[in-house]
């Protein structure tokens, strides 16, 4: 069965508001139904956190993920606590942390809102290509840290 890791931000609650966004509502509940899914946050506590979703009937999540410091290394930080829990999947809304996690070897689904995302963040945005050194590079470490034995105690 997969185990996810849902990022609650961006994804299923609108960022600093008390709103959340009916694709990620649709997500959360088909992968509570169907997998092992975990919250993360950055921004509330799990005891807030818990009850903004308790209120909206969201209780099918197996665990909560707290990241403290802000960004990608603070992401990478939360993630890499439960590495040994087998996550096959990372749902994200920052381009930057789906970047610094796809470079750790995280499966990762960049879930973007068109009225919310910024400009430089869209497929379609103009911008100069990476150097094939930098993309082979990336597929070389991504192959090594699959290959990499891990520890397979489960939560």
């Amino acid at each position: 069965m997969l185990a996810a890791v849902m990022v609650v931000e961006g994804i299923l609650r609108t960022p600093d508001a008390e709103g959340h966004y009916d694709t990620g509502w649709g997500l959360y509940q088909a992968l509570a139904k169907n997998s092992r899914l975990y919250l993360l946050s950055a921004s509330w506590t799990e005891e807030q956190c818990a009850l903004w979703l308790a209120k909206r009937h969201l209780t099918g999540h197996l665990g909560y993920l707290h990241q403290p410091t802000p960004g990608p290394a603070g992401r990478l930080e939360a993630l890499n606590r439960i590495r040994s829990w087998r996550i096959g999947l990372v749902l994200e809304c920052d381009p930057t942390c789906a970047a610094a996690e796809l470079g750790d070897g995280w499966n990762t689904a960049l879930i973007t809102h068109a009225a919310y995302t910024q400009p430089q963040w869209r497929p379609d945005y103009d911008h100069s290509p990476r150097p094939w050194d930098d993309l082979t590079n990336a597929v070389e470490r991504q192959n090594e840290l699959r290959l990499t034995p891990h520890s397979t105690e489960q939560p």
